[in-house]
Formats: structure tokens, C-alpha cells, sequence
């Protein structure tokens, strides 16, 4: 039995594990003759193929069992530490990996520092072994996963968050790229998510090496594509879809028994998670709380300006990250970076490279806080090189669509002049023009009406003769709830006993993330709810080809019922009821300015209410605590994907009409799309139990004598030219020749 046992170290390693004292003499014949092992190993460093095996399988034996035993266990980490520390590169690939997966295990089972094992890792990250490196990365991140979620250990976690700080000042630029993946990581999972993982990441947007420059700022970004290792994983797990989907058809075609409809069941759930994996992955491509959490946001930027005007000989892609990373950091800390516009001008040409992006980044860098004359520089420039007859359709398009975005945060910058040249493009032959020219006909409508020609502005009314015009600099703030007058002044009783069960229902639902405050919470959803139902009235009472309203009076509010809602509102706190019932009111108000509405008219108005929502969300946030406004960007984050109420590239390239038809795959992709998630497809006719075959299958299925005589028949029915070429490919096919 012992002679059987020193050979099977897997039955061994059992023993041991059920009774460590029965069996101390076997484990300590084993770990003698690993230290004879190492001797002979430092001697000679390369063993043949035979002993190396059986080392890796001594190596793994002693680091299940040696915890069994804490003095040899402590001994036999010392000596794993002393040999990857001594000899970096004289030791075979296969063995230094076999050496560093022992650590680990030794370090689950707590018998090292986890300190001690990521630094003697990292003095490893230099050997020219890929492999290696790949296995130091990802024990680093199980390592702080471990201390995060299972062991709560903060103070180890913030000594090795200490630790890669250090390492991210490293001369040797593959320790810095090594310590900044596990950072990045670190945040997007959750384990280092602070402002000071935030900021040394930051610093790295400045480094020497483009390619760590590059990880930094799509992090930043919100990009996932950052290292080459990610890239790899991606296309395995693309194989692994491959073959899932390879399974349920064979289920489809195969015979159905239990064992394969169990196999069926586990391929189907693993589909539908990856799928989930999926659109958990696209909420992390904006970063808003990275950016966010930067300490100096206005010096970074400049830092960063300055970086992407000195470096001119570097490569198109690094320098177009670079403009995106400056551009969100403007628009979000709404900061201040004039020359950034000007340079800009150089790149806003229809024949430049990713115009479209460039074009993005120039209007999520405009802001309110913008001066009206860069701005009206920047627009100008945009309106001579895109907005002429002599550029194409497309191009025309997109410079209008920019304009629009940039005029949505910079309303004050427009010029009457400007405008009269850009809407007369409205009658433009071409339809995504035209749409566009339009969109920005509807924005002035409902912000400043008195730029546009006359006919343009639509059929005055109350309330665009009481629209204060937004002034650079100046805020304008409500001191009611448009609507509120439909209330009374005082609660019933049996509202007040409602107002409780209200507030409840509101902490527990979490469909919208409108409900986490009762109170301030409820008016952003009723202004948001205002602005994209109550312009859109507007500008469908101010449109030339609509009919008239029936009542001004009955529209726009007079003096004592702003009055009235001025007291309903400070009397009584309003619940999510009281704004349903607001929303239900001023809906009721405007069921009269919905008749004769074109399609592209409501299309217009929809994106535009999309971004009024998403403009008065942001400028909400900057109203409430850092803390909830946090929780609250999280949420919207996750939900709705948006970039910080900053315009998106969607809404740059937007074409009402296709440029071109689409591809079959194309359709039944976007089929597909829309299938998700039903239950059944199809007519439940067909794909019963116990349904026979309709008529036109049998037709298919029939012996060819029986309709011979209709194919003799269609052979008369067909023309000169069907004739001819039939002859044509008979006559080939008979001289071997291909048809």
C-alpha cells in the first residue's frame, strides 16, 4: 500500500486530506525528495521532458497538502519564493507557472501574504512569457476579488491599491501596463471604484508609451477593447456561442429523448446568459463616474490640450481619442478650454477622416458656459464646409444635424442671418436634408421663435409671447408646476391616507429611478414630461400646414390660474399622484393641437423632446447632493446607456430616409430582433401537436408523372425571350460546356 501510494500522488493527496497525521511519514518522504529535487534543479536547470512532468505534479501534491502542516508549509513557500526571486529567467516556462499556482493555492489557504505573493509577481511580469503574464493578471484580480467580496478585507485592499499606485511609476513599461489593466478592472467590477483608483489612471492619459496612453483614455471612454488578452477571450467565447448554437439545431434535426432535451436546456440557458452578459457590457461603455470622480478636471484638460497639440507625429486614432476624452470633460464639467474650438476648425472638412465623430466631439464640448462667439465661430465654419450646394446630400445632412446639437446647449450663439441660410434648406429635393433644416425649425420654435423668417414661426400664441429667451449666463427658474392649478388647495381626507401608501409603493418599485425621491424626484418627472409634451404642442400650434387650436384661452395658463398654481404648490406637497393627475391635465389640454400632424412632424418632435429630457436631467443632477446624484446617474446610467445628456453620435448621423436598400440578411436580422423575447412564432395552426400537411406542401411533395402535364402546360405559356434563353443553355449543356 505505501509503495502504491508514493507513486499515486492523486490517492495520496486524498489520504492526507481525511487524516493528515495517519499519513505525516508519506508527506514527508515526498517533500524530501522535492527539496533533493530543487538541489539538482539549481545545479542543472534544464530537465528533460519525463522529470518536468513529475515535478509539476510534486509541486501541485505539496501545495494541497502542505497546509496540513504549517511549519512545512511555511518552509515550502519560502522556498518557492526563493526560487522564483533568484532565478527569473534560468527556470524552464512550464515550471515557473507550475511554481506561481502553487502560490496561489497557498495563498487560499492562507498560508502567505497576499502582498508578498503580488509583489514577487510583479517581479516576474518582465520575463518574455506570455502565458505568464496572462496567469500574474488574472490571480491579481482574483486576489482582490477575494479580499472585496469574500474576506471584506479593506485594509489589505487599500495596502495593494497602495501597491499598483506605486507600480504605475515604474520605469519599465510593461509593470506600468500590467498594474493599470488590474486598476481598470479593479473599477469596472467594483472592487477599487474610488476617486483615488481615478486619478492615477489619469495620470497615465500622460505617459510616455502610446499604447498605456491609449488604455487610459478608452477607460475613460468606456471602451472595453484595451488590451490584447480581452480581444482573445472575446473570440473564444464567440467559438463557444458557435457551438451552442451548432447544439440546438442538432436538437431540432435529431430524435427528441430526455437526455438530449436536458442537453437542450442547458445550451438554451447558457445562450440567453450570454446575451444578458451582453447588454450588462453596454452600459459600461460611458464611464460618467470615472470622469466624474477627477480632481481637477480643468487642469486636466488643459494638460491633455496641450498633449494633443505638441504630439503631431503620432497615430489618426490616438489623437482622435485624445479629442473625444477633452471634448466629454468639457461638456461634462462644463469647463473652459477656448482654444480647443479653434482648433477644431482645421479638422471640420466633409473629406477629413471620421468627420462624424469630430463633429460629435465638437458639439458635446458646447455648453451653456461658452462664450456666443466661439460658438458662433464654430458653427459658421461647420455651415461653410458642410452646409453648400456644391458638398453631397449626406454631407449637407450631417453639418445641419451638428448644428442642431450645438445650438441645443448654445441657443444664444444662433444669428438671425444664420438661421434664414440654414432653413431655407427645408425645401431642399433631397428628404434627409430637408428633415434636418427642419429639426432645426422645430428647436427655435420652441426656444427663441423670433430668429426664424415669419412664415416659420408658426401662428403666435400666449405662450410663446411669454417665452423668456435663454441669455448667456443668465438661469431662469420656475416657481410653480405648470398644471398644478387642476388641484385643489387643500388634501382630502382620503388623500392624505393615500399620501403614505403612495411614498411606500414609491420606495419599493424600482421601474424608474424618477421614483427614489418623492419629492424633487416627482417634479423632475413631471418637467421632463413637460418639456417633451408641452413644446411639442407648442411647435404643433405654430406650424404653418396644421390647423389652428380652437381656444387660446383654453390653452395657455392667464395670470389667476398661475397664481392659483403658484399657491398650490407652496400649500401642499405633491405626491406621484397629484403629478399623474397634472400629466393627465395637460395632456387633456393639448388633445386639441394634435390634428392634421405629419409623421415627419412627430418625429421631429420626439427627438427633440429625447433631448430636452436628457438636458434637463443633467441639470438636475448638478442641483442635488453629490451622493444621490450619484446613485441616481448610476441608475440612469445602467437603464438608458445615455452619455451624460451630452448629443450622440446617432443623432449626428441621423437619416430619415435609408441611403440604400437593405440586404436580406440585413432584414431578417432586424426580424430577429423583434422576435426576442415572445413566446411563440408562427400561426399555433401549423405548429400543433397533430397537424397534417396543407395543400400547398403536398404540391411539393408529389411524384413528378403527376404534374407533368402542368408543367407541359406552363412550357406554352412562356415568351419569345424565356424561349430563347432556354434553348440557349440546352444547346451549352449538350456541348459540356457550363451553363
Amino acid at each position: 500500500m505505501a509503495s502504491h501510494l508514493e507513486t499515486n500522488l492523486g490517492l495520496l493527496q486524498e489520504m492526507i486530506n481525511k487524516d493528515p497525521e495517519s499519513y505525516r511519514e508519506e508527506f514527508m518522504g515526498q517533500y524530501n525528495f522535492y527539496i533533493k529535487t530543487i538541489q539538482l534543479l539549481r545545479l542543472q536547470p534544464s530537465l528533460n521532458h519525463a522529470d518536468l512532468q513529475s515535478l509539476q505534479e510534486l509541486i501541485n501534491f505539496l501545495a494541497s497538502t502542505s497546509s496540513h502542516y504549517p511549519k512545512e508549509s511555511k518552509e515550502y513557500a519560502s522556498s518557492i519564493v526563493e526560487i522564483l526571486s533568484s532565478r527569473l529567467t534560468g527556470l524552464d516556462p512550464e515550471i515557473r507557472v507550475a511554481f506561481c499556482k502553487a502560490l496561489v493555492t497557498l495563498r487560499n489557504r492562507k498560508v502567505i501574504d497576499p502582498l508578498d505573493v503580488i509583489d514577487l509577481f510583479f517581479t516576474l511580469v518582465p520575463c518574455e512569457d506570455k502565458n505568464l503574464r496572462k496567469f500574474i493578471c488574472g490571480s491579481i484580480k482574483a486576489i482582490i476579488k477575494k479580499l472585496a467580496v469574500q474576506y471584506r478585507d479593506q485594509k489589505t485592499l487599500c495596502k495593494v491599491r497602495s501597491f499598483l499606485f506605486t507600480k504605475l511609476k515604474d520605469s519599465r513599461s510593461i509593470v506600468v501596463r500590467t498594474a493599470e489593466l488590474i486598476l481598470i478592472d479593479g473599477f469596472r467590477k467594483g472592487f477599487l471604484k474610488d476617486a483615488k483608483t481615478v486619478n492615477a489612471l489619469a495620470e497615465c492619459c500622460f505617459h510616455k508609451i502610446a499604447r498605456i496612453q491609449v488604455a487610459a483614455m478608452r477607460f475613460f471612454l468606456g471602451s472595453l477593447e484595451d488590451d490584447d488578452s480581452d480581444n482573445d477571450e472575446s473570440g473564444s467565447e464567440g467559438e463557444e456561442q458557435k457551438t451552442l448554437k451548432e447544439v440546438v439545431i442538432a436538437y431540432k434535426a435529431a430524435k427528441k429523448t430526455r437526455k438530449k432535451k436536458e442537453k437542450f436546456m442547458k445550451a438554451k440557458k447558457l445562450l440567453s446568459s450570454g446575451k444578458k452578459s451582453k447588454k450588462e457590457n453596454a452600459a459600461k461603455f460611458c464611464n460618467l463616474l470615472a470622469i466624474r470622480y477627477i480632481y481637477d478636471p480643468q487642469t486636466f484638460v488643459e494638460r491633455l490640450f496641450d498633449l494633443l497639440e505638441s504630439r503631431r507625429n503620432e497615430k489618426f486614432e490616438t489623437r482622435l481619442l485624445c479629442m473625444a476624452l477633452c471634448a466629454r470633460l468639457i461638456g461634462t464639467h462644463k469647463l473652459q478650454a477656448l482654444s480647443f474650438y479653434s482648433y477644431m476648425h482645421r479638422f471640420l472638412q466633409p473629406k477629413q477622416r471620421e468627420v462624424t465623430r469630430i463633429l460629435l466631439y465638437v458639439a458635446q464640448a458646447c455648453h451653456e458656459l461658452v462664450p456666443p462667439d466661439i460658438v458662433e465661430q464654430l458653427v459658421y465654419v461647420i455651415a461653410q464646409n458642410f452646409v453648400s450646394d456644391r458638398n453631397t446630400p449626406e454631407a449637407v445632412t450631417v453639418g445641419l444635424n451638428a448644428i442642431r446639437e450645438i445650438f441645443v446647449n448654445c441657443p444664444f450663439a444662433a444669428t438671425e442671418d444664420l438661421l434664414r441660410d440654414l432653413t431655407d434648406y427645408k425645401r431642399f429635393k433631397n428628404k434627409n436634408v430637408s428633415m434636418a433644416a427642419r429639426g432645426i425649425i422645430t428647436l427655435f420654435r420652441t426656444i427663441n421663435p423670433k430668429l426664424l423668417h415669419r412664415k416659420d414661426r408658426g401662428r403666435p400664441t400666449q405662450k410663446l409671447k411669454d417665452l423668456k429667451v435663454a441669455e448667456f449666463g443668465v438661469e431662469y427658474s420656475k416657481e410653480f408646476v405648470e398644471g398644478a392649478e387642476c388641484l385643489p388647495m387643500e388634501v382630502d381626507a382620503s388623500d392624505a391616507d393615500l399620501m403614505e401608501n403612495d411614498e411606500n409603493d414609491n420606495i419599493d418599485s424600482n421601474n424608474e429611478f424618477v421614483e427614489s425621491d418623492s419629492d424633487s424626484d416627482g417634479d423632475m418627472d413631471s418637467c421632463s414630461n413637460h418639456v417633451a409634451v408641452n413644446n411639442s404642442c407648442a411647435v404643433n400650434e405654430s406650424s404653418p400646414n396644421n390647423d389652428t387650436c380652437k381656444a387660446d384661452d383654453q390653452k395657455t395658463p392667464s395670470s389667476e390660474t398661475k397664481e392659483k398654481a403658484r399657491q398650490v404648490c407652496e400649500a401642499r406637497i405633491l405626491t406621484q399622484d397629484d403629478f399623474r393627475k397634472i400629466k393627465a391635465f395637460r395632456l387633456k389640454q393639448q388633445m386639441g393641437c394634435t390634428e392634421k400632424r405629419r409623421n415627419d412632424d412627430v418625429k421631429l418632435e420626439e427627438e427633440l423632446g429625447e433631448i430636452m429630457a436628457r438636458q434637463f436631467f443633467i441639470i438636475h443632477l448638478k442641483k442635488r447632493k453629490l451622493c444621490t446624484g450619484m446613485i441616481l446617474l448610476r441608475k440612469y446610467i445602467f437603464r438608458h446607456n445615455e452619455e451624460n445628456g451630452l448629443p450622440r453620435l446617432k443623432d449626428i448621423e441621423k437619416f430619415h430616409k435609408k441611403l440604400r436598400k437593405e440586404t436580406k440578411e440585413e432584414r431578417m436580422e432586424a426580424v430577429r430582433k423583434g422576435r426576442e423575447g415572445r413566446q411563440q412564432f408562427g400561426k399555433p395552426k401549423k405548429t400543433g401537436a397533430h397537424v397534417g400537411r396543407t395543400n400547398r406542401e403536398l404540391m411539393k411533395r408529389k411524384n413528378f408523372q403527376m404534374v407533368r402535364h402542368k408543367l407541359r402546360g406552363k412550357n406554352r405559356q412562356r415568351s419569345f425571350k424565356e424561349r430563347q434563353e432556354s434553348l440557349r443553355k440546352y444547346l451549352l449543356r449538350q456541348a459540356g460546356r457550363k451553363v
